[in-house]
């Protein structure tokens, strides 16, 4: 499932939330050390009477020398209302996007004040250009910007968007802000329009304005955390029915959620996964010629079933062609790599 919202600042002034059609709208509040969007709370109060799923962004003037504990105490001491209320996010686009080190630490601070996780807004280049494994190791989420060019796109008609966002370091992006030329029937200006991919409840546990869960019943699943998993799938929340395509082989169990659709919860944040997504113990051992290997199911590379029994022992590696292996020992037929215990 997907949700579609717009993002609005002071050149927004005087929409009406009533007549544009969006599920939620993200608003900017702040920018550096010295600018409050005086519009901000308008929209903000416009949103939160119609039920809007609501989301307020700081713009980094990083470049400029401030710290990010600085940006971050500005930010948290213009939107404290909306804490509980919205999710907070950073807009990272000032001309030093390469300061990893200066977003995560404002990540932090709002974090702490927040009690919830904020997002970070960045172009795909921005995000395949530097190196952002720790800000997504840490769990924040991604707001992801990709246009295929700037024709007009009409009350969300996305046949034109081009192509998703390739992304390296985050297993998935929370959502893709697809066009800057979006026209609404209701507003006679271009306005940015993004997807989020979950659903309204999806958003609020990214706001984390919800009551502690019980504690959790015995586990019962196949996998347990610290577990290293093959995936072929994820989930953007552990009761989402939207599998995404991972940007990831294989990832570590760390908490596990017994009665959801989607129980795994992968990295620090990175996504969900059920039994469907795990496609077998992920192995930090290379398989090399001369190793044994034994089948874990009677199942040929092509997929062929054969007799059980050659599950009952290990063969020794003779060949090894991409995830194609041959196993010798008078066996002398291909599995596939990820059907191998070794």
């Amino acid at each position: 499932m997907t949700l579609k919202f717009i993002d609005v600042a002071s050149y927004q002034a005087g929409l009406d939330l009533s007549k544009v059609q969006t599920d939620g709208v993200v608003i900017k509040a702040s920018e550096g050390i010295g600018y409050v969007n005086p519009y901000c709370d308008e929209f903000f109060q416009q949103g939160l009477k119609l039920g809007k799923l609501l989301g307020v962004y700081h713009f980094a003037r990083n470049a400029s020398g401030n710290t990010p504990q600085k940006e971050a105490d500005y930010f948290i001491q213009h939107t404290k209302g909306y804490i509980g209320k919205a999710i907070p996010i950073l807009d990272w686009e000032d001309k030093n996007t390469g300061d990893v080190n200066w977003a995560l630490q404002w990540l932090q601070v709002v974090e702490k004040a927040y009690g919830c996780k904020p997002w970070i807004y960045m172009s795909e280049y921005v995000e395949n250009s530097h190196n952002w494994k720790k800000v997504a190791e840490a769990g924040y989420g991604l707001w992801i910007a990709k246009y295929r060019d700037h024709v007009i796109d009409k009350n969300w008609d996305m046949k034109n968007a081009g192509p998703i966002p390739t992304v390296k370091y985050w297993g998935f992006y929370a959502a893709w802000q697809w066009t800057s030329s979006l026209v609404l029937d209701g507003w006679s200006g271009k306005l940015d329009g993004s997807i989020f991919y979950g659903d309204k409840n999806a958003w609020k546990k990214y706001i984390n304005n919800e009551t502690k869960p019980l504690p959790p019943k015995p586990n019962s699943t196949k996998y347990k955390v610290g577990d290293i998993v093959n995936i072929n799938g994820i989930y953007v929340s552990k009761d989402s029915k939207e599998k995404l395509k991972p940007a990831i082989a294989s990832g570590t169990i760390t908490k596990i959620y017994p009665e959801s659709r989607n129980p795994y919860l992968i990295g620090n944040g990175t996504g969900f996964v059920n039994d469907a997504c795990i496609t077998g113990i992920h192995s930090s051992k290379v398989l090399k010629v001369g190793m044994m290997a034994k089948p874990k199911k009677a199942v040929l590379y092509d997929g062929v079933k054969l007799d059980s029994f050659v599950t009952k022992k290990s063969y020794k590696v003779i060949e090894i062609k991409g995830k194609r292996v041959v196993l010798g020992d008078g066996l002398n037929t291909a599995f596939h790599i990820d059907n191998l215990s070794y």
